[in-house]
């Protein structure tokens, strides 16, 4: 979501004409917030002895 090179995000941001530092200030709390989530549910996991 935040790879500069990811022809999606960059197509889509310049059709709609949004800068890309604007959408780094708008995407990052929602990152940080999976980013916490999903260390969370490896920890979980972890915790209950992994796939087995």
């Amino acid at each position: 979501m935040i790879n500069p090179t990811f022809a999606v995000v960059i197509g889509g941001l310049a059709i709609g004409r949004v800068p890309y530092d604007r959408w780094i200030v708008f995407i990052w709390p929602l990152l940080v917030i999976l980013t916490v989530f999903i260390m969370g549910a490896l920890a979980v996991g972890a915790a209950m002895g992994g796939a087995a």
